[in-house]
Formats: C-alpha cells, structure tokens, sequence
C-alpha cells in the first residue's frame, strides 16, 4: 500500500491559517507604504469647528449683489440696534 501525505489544504485549522497570514502580510505592507510615501501620510490634527463651518458657508452662500435687497438689509439693522 502506497501512502501519500496528506497535503495543508486538506486541514480547515491550516487553512485557515494561511488566509489570516496572507491577509496580515497585506495589511503589514499597506501600513510600512503609508508610513514611507509622503502623498499617503495621514494629515492629523484635529480641524477647528468654526473655521469649518465658515467655509461651507462661504462655499455656499451667495454674496447679495441687488441694491434693493441691501437697503432692506440696512434698514433692519438699524431697526433693530435701535431697539
């Protein structure tokens, strides 16, 4: 009788084994790539709330360019600092 070995791909432990390598392999080159390549570094720090919310304001607001509508502007404001 002739006994062959079995192979690593008929035990699930082993193969299971060999995916969490291979996958732990890609994550470990994809983490020493982003930490060498200066375009791939993470810009950190935290980002001031205010400042953001002034930008997405100013990036969507409309300056108001009709005279009518300004004076109507300007004649509230003095309403109301009078008040």
């Amino acid at each position: 009788m002739i006994y062959l070995p079995t192979l690593a791909i008929d035990s699930p432990g082993l193969i299971l084994l060999f995916l969490l390598l291979f996958f732990g392999l890609i994550a470990l080159i994809t983490f020493i790539i982003r930490r060498l390549i200066p375009g791939l570094k993470d810009k950190g720090g935290r980002v001031n709330e205010q400042v953001a919310v002034q930008q997405e304001l100013d990036r969507v607001l409309e300056p108001i360019t009709d005279e009518k509508i300004l004076a109507e502007f300007e004649k509230v404001d003095k309403e109301t600092k009078n008040d």
